[in-house]
């Protein structure tokens, strides 16, 4: 037994997915974590962002990185919600 944000994805993530990665990588670990879930999840509609010249950190609150990741996300939202 066990939890983890990235537990038996294989198995319970099988809704459509999307996930947004910044290149920059950092000490945090959210650029390669994205791609294991992307890797992982049992969804056959998976995506992945990356957005190129920002950080994990910089998606929360720089315009030109939220606008990127917006333009991707709003209409995979309309698309399954």
């Amino acid at each position: 037994m066990g939890w983890g944000a990235s537990l038996h994805e294989e198995v319970l993530r099988t809704r459509p997915l999307m996930v947004v990665v910044g290149d920059k990588t950092g000490g945090f670990g959210a650029y390669r974590d994205g791609w294991e879930i992307y890797g992982r999840a049992a969804s056959k509609d998976k995506h992945i962002v990356v957005a190129e010249g920002w950080s994990h950190y910089d998606l929360y609150d720089k315009p030109a990185a939220v606008a990127l990741a917006l333009g991707k996300a709003v209409p995979f939202f309309e698309e399954h919600l």
